[in-house]
């Protein structure tokens, strides 16, 4: 093959491969339903330690938003699977707003409908995935991939904790979210990072290696409300 046509087999692949990456980065600003994060702080208990949150970076994939259906309720119990809507695919990160104020992160436009619960993925970026933050790789060791970030400072010495732990998330809604055309709806879900360093009462080191599992088991745990908050103030309307 000549030179000039693999140059030019060489521009259409990078060109397809930008195309790619944007389609799932750039987001619709015009959508009729948006996705956000709040974050609380309702478990932090007084200790002997202390610790202060200042970045939290949760990196997502597989957004879905499942439909109610008749035949999902029968006798006041929950039964089988509605149709599941894409909201959008990713991976994408999510940069918590620390000051109780909702991080929004998706808007897209969804078929009209009535929701219950909303799934996703906090996930471990693969081998062959494209990084949205370098942050998530580790710079010294590539193989090394997060899911999760988080800086503070621990008894005034800072730390970086980083999840390379994957978890599926399905949330049922507090109540049933109504999305109309033309109409603007967003769902927040609420999660306190601060939960995540503590096993009871007792505050735990993000430095020390030890308190990895119980720290990871934390974090998949806490995402537990979510709620139509059309007003962004992290409380259910």
């Amino acid at each position: 093959m000549k030179l000039s046509s693999i140059l030019k087999v060489m521009v259409v692949v990078l060109i397809s491969g930008a195309l790619f990456v944007s389609c799932d980065t750039t987001q619709n600003t015009n959508g009729n339903f948006s996705l956000s994060f709040g974050s609380t702080n309702s478990l932090l208990k007084t200790t002997s330690d202390s610790l202060q949150l200042t970045e939290v970076k949760i990196l997502l994939k597989d957004v879905k938003l499942e439909q109610e259906s008749a035949d999902k309720v029968s006798g006041g119990e929950h039964h089988g699977e509605g149709n599941e809507v894409v909201v959008r695919v990713g991976p994408f990160v999510v940069n918590l707003n620390l000051t109780g104020l909702t991080t929004n992160f998706i808007v897209s436009d969804i078929p009209a409908g009535t929701y219950d619960e909303i799934k996703f993925k906090i996930h471990r970026l693969e081998g062959s995935e494209i990084p949205p933050d370098p942050e998530f790789i580790d710079s010294q060791d590539t193989t090394m991939r997060y899911s999760v970030i988080v800086k503070g400072n621990y008894n005034g010495t800072p730390f970086v904790y980083r999840s390379s732990k994957s978890a599926h998330q399905k949330l049922r809604l507090d109540e049933p979210l109504v999305v109309e055309e033309n109409t603007s709806t967003n769902l927040t879900i609420t999660v306190d990072p601060y939960s995540w360093f503590y096993d009871g009462d007792t505050l735990l080191d993000p430095s020390n290696a030890n308190n990895m599992d119980e720290i990871d088991h934390n974090i998949s745990a806490s995402f537990r409300n979510a709620f139509r908050d059309n007003n962004h103030d992290c409380h259910g309307d």
